[in-house]
């Protein structure tokens, strides 16, 4: 082998994901290094390049075809598949948590008050390469069930020619348009969340009011450009990179690697304007419930969101068990934990300054709750969730 390996990404450079694992990539590349990459910018979406052309040591690519696959195979290198939808083609790879993508997407849908709930998947459902999609969606069904509710699945129109997004807007913006409301949409993945809010304005549904929606990727750019800017599940792209350079590493050295999929867990919410909503019919509620979102930063108390509300505690109580199954004060604990979360993963912020933001007076006492409530210590959840 060359001193210099040649590795071949087959990773799309055209989307804030592929990017993201291509950061991770060249992170663990410069400090194991040094390797030569060869890399076609785009979406990788017409025939696989010549690899053996390249004279390839090893490969990190999304396998997205049979085709594909049988390309790449043929060229005979150790290869890593970030996506891990053919394992027995391709037995070393890794994946994101799909059922914890599910899971928090479906848990901050609940939070907002929701009781009606839809999917929408990236395909349909019988498309081989996209296992993720199906996974992202059971595990959104079944924390939705265990709230008591159900969850209306999308379904694409029969003739395949339709599946363009020119002519499948019209037949997703009447099935949105048929859902009870208000009604929180989990979407696969950010691109698709997009459609869900086109298709819906399409319905001329009011949003986020009538119609709440989550993505997953959090690419900040489509979430962003969203109208209403799009919430979205965060997911570790960076460390998926690293993780897969590290073990196409080890192949390529001919040493042991399990064939179990690593699985990367997702960073945390991003909550944005698409599901800034509090579908309650309780108006206190929903006015304290916004009250401990805007001033979470602060060392709220209950009795501040009593002054907020002017009614007795007894009653705030009685109206949140309703409504949520938790008192005033867990919520306002819950809401604090989840903001600590997210300045620990996405911020390189002292604990002393995400102490003071999340509305704890000391650090000392921020890292007793955190640990009581996770386990782990501030520092620990920061290294086991943050980009590597």
């Amino acid at each position: 082998m060359p001193d210099t390996p040649r590795i071949a990404l087959l990773i799309e450079t055209s989307t804030s994901y592929g990017r993201g694992l291509l950061r991770g990539i060249g992170q663990y590349a410069q400090f194991h290094g040094p390797w030569s990459f060869y890399i076609e910018p785009g979406e990788l979406a017409g025939k696989t390049p010549d690899l053996k052309g390249w004279g390839v040591q090893g490969i990190i690519a999304r396998i997205h075809t049979q085709t594909q696959a049988r390309q790449i195979l043929a060229a005979k290198v150790p290869t890593v598949d970030l996506d891990f939808v053919l394992p027995q083609l391709f037995p070393w790879g890794l994946t994101n948590n799909d059922t914890t993508i599910g899971r928090l997407a479906a848990e901050h849908l609940i939070s907002c008050g929701l009781s009606n709930f839809a999917y929408v998947g990236w395909a349909p459902a019988d498309q081989s390469t996209t296992f993720w999609d199906s996974a992202r969606g059971k595990a959104f069904d079944a924390t939705i069930a265990a709230a008591g509710s159900a969850v209306a699945h999308y379904t694409w129109p029969k003739a395949q020619r339709d599946w363009t997004w020119a002519r499948e807007q019209k037949h997703l913006a009447q099935w949105l348009a048929e859902l009870p409301k208000p009604v929180g949409v989990m979407a696969a993945n950010d691109q698709r969340a997009r459609h869900v809010l086109e298709a819906a304005r399409i319905a001329g549904l009011d949003l986020p009011r009538e119609l709440a929606v989550i993505g997953v990727d959090n690419d900040e750019v489509l979430c962003e450009m969203s109208s209403p800017s799009l919430s979205s599940v965060a997911v570790n792209t960076p460390r998926i990179g690293y993780e897969a350079a590290a073990m196409l590493d080890k192949l390529m050295a001919s040493k042991k690697v399990s064939d179990k999929p690593v699985v990367i867990e997702p960073l945390g919410i991003v909550a944005r304007q698409s599901t800034d909503t509090l579908a309650m019919d309780d108006a206190e509620v929903v006015a304290a419930l916004r009250y401990i979102r805007r001033n979470i930063d602060k060392p709220i108390r209950v009795s501040d969101v009593l002054k907020a509300v002017n009614i007795s505690r007894k009653t705030l109580e009685v109206r949140f068990a309703k409504a949520l199954g938790r008192t005033p004060h867990s919520e306002i604990h819950r809401v604090r934990l989840e903001r600590v979360k997210n300045l620990l993963v996405q911020s390189d912020w002292s604990l002393k300054k995400i102490a003071t933001a999340s509305g704890f007076t000391y650090a000392e006492h921020m890292h007793a709750v955190f640990r009581k409530e996770t386990g782990a210590t501030p520092n620990e959840y920061r290294a086991q969730h943050r980009e590597h």
